[in-house]
C-alpha cells in the first residue's frame, strides 16, 4: 500500500505548532556552553574554521574536524550557525593508522540555531539514500560512548534520497535534544538506527522528527534501543518502523496520516499520544506483525481506525484489512494495557504491570561556565599520567556548583564530593581507569542532587552513603550505595548493581557481569530499556521490593544455565523482556519465585518473560 502524499501545508502548520519546543514532559531547549579546553573543539575556530553562515559549503572543514577527533574522547562543539553540507559527513573507522572505537561527542550551542543543512538537490535519488551524517561502527559491537546532542539536521529541499542522521553506539550512547527536519517533507528516514547490525544499546531522548517517509527506522535483533519523549510529525509511510529490534518507548507524541508504528520485533510503548489525521481513519495507529511481541500501556489514540492491528502473518498489510478488534483490547481508542501474548504467572494475583509511579530524570544545574571549577586550572593533569587527586579535591572545595573534568585523570584516593558541588561533568574522558583508588568519588554531606555525566569510564566507581539523590547520565561505572536517596540512571553501562530500600529510575541500563546483575532488596526499581550480557540472575527482587522492567533483552553470550533469569522472594516483579542467544547456551530457568515457604519455577518452554507477572499478593488495579 502506498501512503497518501505528504501535504506541505499541513507540514508547515506542524512546524509552527512545534516551534515552541518538544512534546510534553520534555525539557525545554537550552543553550549549551563550555569553558575553553583542548578537549572541547570549536568547529568555527582554527584549524577548522567552519563558517556556519548558511552560504559557505562547510563540508570539508567539518569532515576534517571529524577525521582528527573521532574516537579521541573529545567534543566537537557547534556554535550557533547554519553549516551547509554537500556530501555525507562520516565518522572514520580509522584515521592515520589509529582505529576509532567510539568515544565521540557532538554538541550544538542551541538546538534550533546550530544547524547542519544539506544543500538543496544533493541526494536526489530516492533509490540510493544517503545521510547528512553517518556515525560509523565496524567489526564487533564496540563503538562505545557516542553522542549527538543539541543539533538540528535539516535535509533542505529537493532531496528525496536524504537521511537526516545515521547514528551508531554500543553499551552507552545517545541522541539527545535534536531536531531532524525535511523542509519539503521528502526524504527517506529522519533518524536511521537500522543502517547496520548490532546498533545499541543506545538512548534517544527529546528528539523531534518532521517529515520523511519514515521518521525513525530500527532493525535487526541486537542490541536494544530506548526512546523517551520522541515527537514524530508528517511522515508519509510510518512514524517509526521497527524491523526486528528490541525497542522500549515512553512518551511518544505523533501526529500523522499514516500508522505511527510498524513493528515485528519486541516493542513496548507507554505513556503516549498518537493523533491521526485524514487517511489515518483507514489504518491502525500501531501495527504488530510476523509474531512480534507488543506491550502498550496508557496509549491514547485519536483519528485512527483502531489502536492496534496485531497479526501473525509476515504480510503486515493484513493488519490494515482488519476492522474492529482482532485481539481483545486492540480497538482503542484508549489502551490502558495491551499485550500481544498472554502473561506468564507462577502464582495468581496479577494480570498486568506494576504501574510504578515514574519520575523524570532531574535536569542538571545550569550556570555560566565561567563559574565552573575546571580541574585542570587547579593543577590536575588531564592526560592521566600524574596523580590528580589533590588538584581535583581543590577544585571541589573551591565553592563551585559544577566540577568540570574534560580530560583523563589518575587517582590514588577518592575525591570527596561535598560542599556546593551538584554536577560533575566530563566530555567522554576516563577517571581512575586503572582502579588505583578504592573509589573514584565518594559523596558526603547533606544537600541536593548530585549529577555525574559524560564519562567513558569511572573505573573504581562512585560511593554514596548519604540520602542525597544521585543522577548518573551517560557514564560507564558502578555505584556503591548504602544511603536512602533516589538513584536515576540514564544511559549507563556497568556491573553488579545492588540497592536496599531505595528508589531507582533507569532509562537505558546496560549490565554485563556474569552472576547476579541487579539486586533489589526492599526497594522500588522502574527500568525502561534494560540490556544485559552473560549468564546469572538479571534481577533478584526480595524483601518486599518491587521491580518493573519495561522492555529490553538478554544477549546471553555465556553461562545461560548458571542461574534463573529472574528471582523473586516475597516481592513484586513485572518484566517484558526478551532473549537473544547465538552461543547455544540460553537461559534454561526463566523465573524462580518464592511466596511464603513455597517456591515455583518457570522453565524455558513452560512460559515466557514477555510478559512475566509476579505479585506476592492479589493486587487491585
Amino acid at each position: 500500500m502506498r501512503p497518501c502524499c505528504f501535504k506541505l501545508i499541513g507540514f508547515l502548520a506542524a512546524a509552527v505548532m512545534f516551534a515552541a519546543g518538544l512534546s510534553a514532559g520534555a525539557a525545554p531547549v537550552v543553550e549549551q556552553r563550555y569553558p575553553k579546553s583542548p578537549y572541547v573543539i570549536d568547529v568555527k575556530q582554527p584549524p577548522y574554521s567552519a563558517k556556519g553562515d548558511g552560504v559557505t559549503d562547510d563540508t570539508d572543514a567539518l569532515q576534517r574536524a571529524l577525521n582528527e577527533n573521532v574516537g579521541r574522547h573529545r567534543m566537537l562543539y557547534f556554535p550557533r550557525g547554519t553549516y551547509i553540507v554537500s556530501r555525507t559527513l562520516t565518522w572514520p573507522k580509522q584515521w592515520k593508522g589509529r582505529d576509532n572505537w567510539g568515544f565521540t561527542m557532538l554538541c550544538g550551542q542551541h538546538r534550533d540555531q546550530s544547524i547542519l543543512r544539506l544543500k538543496d538537490g544533493t541526494f536526489t535519488d530516492a533509490a540510493k539514500p544517503a545521510a547528512i551524517m553517518w556515525c560509523g561502527g565496524f567489526g564487533s559491537a564496540d563503538w562505545f560512548h557516542n553522542y549527538v546532542e543539541n543539533l538540528t539536521f535539516d535535509v533542505g529541499s529537493k532531496n528525496p534520497g536524504a537521511i537526516g542522521l545515521q547514528f551508531y553506539a554500543n553499551n552507552y550512547g545517545a541522541v539527545r535534544d535534536c531536531l531532524i527536519v525535511s523542509e519539503d517533507g521528502a526524504g527517506e528516514v529522519g533518524l536511521d538506527l537500522g543502517h547496520r547490525d548490532m546498533n545499541g544499546p543506545l538512548f534517544v531522548s527529546r528528539v523531534e522528527v518532521r517529515g520523511f517517509r519514515r521518521g525513525v527506522a530500527t532493525s535487526r535483533a541486537v542490541n536494544g534501543q530506548t526512546f523517551e519523549h520522541l515527537t514524530l510529525r508528517g511522515q508519509t509511510q510510518f512514524g517509526l518502523d521497527n524491523e526486528g529490534q528490541s525497542v522500549a518507548i515512553r512518551g511518544l507524541r505523533s501526529e500523522n496520516s499514516v500508522p505511527t508504528v510498524r513493528s515485528y520485533g519486541s516493542l513496548c510503548l507507554v505513556d503516549s499520544t498518537l493523533t491521526g489525521k485524514g487517511d489515518a481513519a483507514k489504518v491502525p495507529a500501531v501495527i504488530n506483525y510476523n509474531g512480534g511481541r507488543l506491550m502498550l500501556r496508557d496509549v491514547a489514540t485519536t483519528g485512527y481506525g483502531r489502536a492496534v492491528g496485531d497479526v501473525s502473518t509476515p504480510d503486515w498489510v493484513a493488519a490494515l484489512r482488519v476492522s474492529g478488534e482482532d485481539k481483545p483490547g486492540s480497538a482503542g481508542p484508549k489502551v490502558a494495557e495491551y499485550f500481544s501474548h498472554p502473561p506468564t504467572r507462577a502464582y495468581p494475583g496479577g494480570s498486568g504491570s506494576l504501574r510504578l509511579p515514574v519520575e523524570e530524570t532531574p535536569a542538571p544545574p545550569r550556570e555560566d561556565p565561567k563559574k565552573w571549577a575546571v580541574a585542570d586550572a587547579f593543577g590536575a593533569d588531564p592526560t592521566g599520567e600524574r596523580d590528580a587527586t589533590d588538584a581535583i579535591q581543590k577544585a571541589v572545595d573551591s565553592g563551585a556548583v559544577t566540577l568540570f573534568l574534560p580530560g583523563h585523570y589518575a587517582l590514588s584516593k577518592p575525591v570527596i564530593i561535598r560542599g556546593k558541588v551538584q554536577r560533575v561533568l566530563g566530555v567522554g574522558g576516563q577517571v581512575d581507569y586503572v582502579k588505583k583508588s578504592p573509589r573514584a568519588f565518594r559523596i558526603e554531606g547533606a544537600g541536593g542532587e548530585v549529577t555525574f555525566e559524560h564519562f567513558a569510564n569511572v573505573g573504581s566507581g562512585i560511593e554514596n552513603t548519604t540520602d542525597r539523590t544521585v543522577i548518573l547520565r551517560s557514564i560507564g561505572t558502578q555505584i556503591f550505595s548504602r544511603g536512602r536517596g533516589t538513584i536515576f540512571f540514564e544511559d549507563v553501562a556497568g556491573h553488579e548493581l545492588s540497592i536496599k530500600n531505595q528508589r531507582v529510575f533507569a532509562r537505558q541500563l546496560n549490565i554485563e557481569n556474569e552472576g547476579t546483575h541487579f539486586r533489589n532488596d526492599g526497594g522500588t526499581a522502574w527500568v525502561l530499556g534494560y540490556k544485559t550480557e552473560r549468564g546469572g540472575t538479571l534481577v533478584h527482587t526480595l524483601g518486599g521490593g518491587r521491580s518493573e522492567i519495561i522492555g529490553g533483552f538478554s544477549y546471553t553470550t555465556t553461562a545461560g544455565k548458571l542461574a534463573p533469569m529472574f528471582v523473586g522472594e516475597n516481592a513484586s516483579l513485572f518484566a517484558f523482556f526478551a532473549e537473544v542467544c547465538y552461543s547455544g547456551d540460553p537461559f534454561q530457568m526463566l523465573v524462580q519465585e518464592t511466596r511464603g515457604g513455597e517456591t515455583k519455577f518457570i522453565r524455558k518452554g513452560e512460559g515466557d518473560t514477555m510478559p512475566y507477572v509476579g505479585f506476592p499478593v492479589r493486587q487491585g488495579r
